[in-house]
């Protein structure tokens, strides 16, 4: 939008309209900030840690490799039962 042509329509209004154009811009303003900011930090919350990406990147490395050793979740899950005694 062109902010000059904004201008000019408001400078149009009388003050105590202009004034109410300000608080709602200033509203406006305000609810923006807190929604990008929660996004910011829901972003940085769904990021992982490069600790975590280095693990995945090994885990994956060592299936590429070896295959075969991998164990299905049907197994972990018998296994874990049998060890802990209840089911998951």
């Amino acid at each position: 939008m062109n902010s000059e042509l904004l201008l000019q329509r408001i400078n149009t209004l009388p003050d105590s309209l202009q004034m109410l154009v300000f608080g709602y811009v200033d509203f406006l303003t305000e609810s923006y900030t807190k929604i990008v900011s929660k996004e910011t930090q829901k972003q940085q919350q769904d990021e992982i840690s490069p600790e975590i990406k280095a693990l995945l990147d090994k885990r994956i490395g060592d299936y590429t490799q070896n295959p075969e050793k991998a164990v299905s979740w049907e197994e972990v899950k018998t296994k874990f039962n049998k060890k802990h005694g209840y089911v998951i």
